[in-house]
């Protein structure tokens, strides 16, 4: 494309921007090809075709051994005198993981690398569509309300974004864009995310202004200008959508600091440009990969490399069935030796001793009727054993991991069984501290917009160093630092209630023996695994006091004073 007269930072800039940045997608990451590898994880296959889900049982496999069940955060300071900073930190951030609900985004991250190469997550703060402190509510010092319209109306959808809070969610990887020629993720100019938005909930967004007039080009979320059209046998469906519907780019600019938003089909913006609050520690965004490319952005998905096996072991099953209608029985018979009567009793499905036939003058019975019987070829499973083998190999998987034992016909020692296991292992635990990583980039994201934007105080309950819990109130720039963070990325071992109860009651056994642990905290853990009829709060009576309860919390600075830990920050308290 000629850019040639085209202003720098102008509205045609960066749709030639945008433009090229889709077509470097569609080019090196070939994300025409996405959709046919998202059709056989559903399992589209054509009717002729016997399938045998591959794409869709490895996919499934993967998720659960490089996702966190329980994901954690442990946050240790980096300063003498921050220690209860960073309780309180890591107190809040696991809140953060429960309360935004970012399991599903992460499993869905992962579901994305394995189709598509790369798991883009977009990071935000009160509002999905961007925040501004300009339009702070005026009851509420920290969060805006342009979640709602005027008229209180809700015009954003996601329970994931809460006002006030920061937020992770997933984004299509055929709905994020990055420039032209992108190598690594922490170098990119820019970022933006395709989003399809009704034209009436833009115009009731104070964000957007001057766009009274605009019009929506479709007429369902479902359609768009690039990638992502429905399939053909539906097409035609969106006319049924009463609402307008526009396709919008969200585009945030590294250099200008700025954030944007421009439709490929309108000749305004539909954001001007203005300063992006979410630029914390880079862009609002991070990037989840596996299949690391030294070149490119656009990495290569787990379903490419396994596409011809899987083409091939649909074809074999195609054929094995074909074999078996083929094989079955049989018949020839000499209509002049063997009557209808005979005929019917040697077809039909109730078992008999015998059946009368006439064998003629030679007396020869095979002379009169013949029997064929087919097979299918035993090569056909071996092959398909094969391909089997060529898939867990690429992906890294044993069969055991896949759910089952390994084929052998004879036993493995417990040495054997734990060497195999520590081998294909390396390929998995590689992942899950990529994950790791990755979940660590979010939280310090998040942590940064806490700091900067938690000006009002929040209530939250946290464990002292004299082991009793009490109701701290704190703002964001009262628990700011610098801090290191660690987030285990060990295998996960499913669990159930008894191994948990055993795993506690082991624990306290050790601990019994340390001078000064808070048994009733240990005994409080314990009661809440016993089911639902005990209340481990009523175990041990809660003394009463400054911080042992929400009606009686305290603040930030008395509690580092009691827990003798005041910090640098606050000089005129004593350590």
């Amino acid at each position: 494309m000629d850019n040639v007269g085209i202003k720098v930072n102008s509205l045609d800039y960066w749709k030639a921007e945008i433009r090229m940045g889709i077509r470097y997608r569609q080019v090196f990451g070939r994300s025409l090809d996405w959709k046919r590898y998202k059709s056989e994880y559903r399992s589209f296959w054509n009717k002729s075709i016997v399938p045998v889900p591959i794409v869709y049982a490895l996919g499934r496999s993967l998720v659960p051994q490089v996702y966190f069940r329980n994901p954690k955060v442990a946050v240790h300071t980096r300063k003498p005198g921050y220690s209860m900073h960073a309780r309180v930190l890591e107190r809040v951030d696991n809140y953060l993981i429960k309360e935004t609900w970012i399991k599903p985004e992460l499993k869905s991250n992962i579901l994305d690398c394995y189709l598509c190469g790369r798991g883009p997550i977009i990071i935000g703060y009160d509002s999905e569509y961007g925040y501004n402190p300009s339009f702070l509510s005026s009851e509420y010092s920290d969060l805006t309300l342009t979640q709602y319209s005027k008229k209180g109306d809700k015009i954003e959808y996601s329970d994931n974004v809460k006002p006030g809070f920061p937020w992770a969610m997933r984004c299509n990887p055929q709905d994020f864009v990055v420039p032209w020629g992108t190598g690594r993720w922490e170098d990119a100019r820019w970022f933006a995310i395709r989003k399809m938005r009704m034209a009436r909930d833009i115009k009731e967004d104070p964000k957007y202004r001057g766009i009274g007039d605009l019009k929506g080009a479709y007429k369902s979320r479902l359609d768009a200008s690039v990638e992502g059209l429905p399939e053909s046998s539906i097409r035609g469906w969106e006319e049924d959508s009463v609402n307008e519907w526009v396709e919008m780019f969200e585009i945030h600019d590294k250099r200008t600091q700025g954030v944007m938003c421009l439709s490929l089909d309108h000749t305004t913006w539909l954001r001007k440009p203005e300063m992006d609050f979410l630029q914390v520690e880079g862009l609002p965004a991070e990037v989840l990969g596996f299949n690391e490319d030294p070149d490119y952005f656009w990495w290569a998905p787990d379903a490419r490399m396994i596409e011809p096996q899987q083409e091939e072991i649909n074809d074999i099953r195609t054929m094995a069935k074909k074999h078996r209608k083929v094989a079955l029985l049989k018949v020839l018979y000499d209509k002049g030796m063997l009557g209808k009567d005979a005929l019917s009793k040697l077809l039909d499905e109730d078992p008999k001793a015998a059946v009368e036939v006439d064998a003629g003058p030679q007396g020869d019975v095979r002379k009169a009727v013949a029997l064929f019987q087919s097979h299918v070829p035993p090569d056909l499973a071996t092959a398909a054993r094969e391909v089997r083998e060529d898939v867990r190999e690429i992906i890294g998987f044993s069969r055991n991991q896949m759910g089952s034992f390994e084929e052998s016909s004879g036993r493995r020692t417990a040495t054997e069984a734990s060497i195999v296991k520590a081998a294909s292992m390396i390929r998995i635990d590689e992942r899950r501290d990529t994950m790791a990583d990755h979940l660590e980039k979010i939280v310090r994201k998040w942590n940064q917009l806490v700091f900067q934007n938690w000006s009002a105080e929040r209530l939250i309950d946290i464990i002292g160093q004299d082991g009793v819990k009490y109701w701290v109130r704190f703002t964001g720039p009262e628990i700011k630092g610098e801090f290191a963070y660690s987030i285990n990325p060990e295998e996960a071992v499913p669990e159930d209630r008894r191994t948990r109860r055993a795993e506690i009651m082991e624990f306290i056994q050790v601990a019994s023996q340390t001078p000064g642990t808070d048994m009733k905290y240990l005994m409080e853990a314990y009661a809440g695994e016993l089911g639902d009829w005990l209340d481990p709060k009523m175990l041990f009576p809660q003394s009463e006091g400054a911080g042992r309860s929400p009606e009686k919390s305290m603040q930030f600075v008395d509690f580092m004073r009691m827990q003798g830990n005041a910090g640098s920050r606050f000089p005129g308290l004593a350590l």
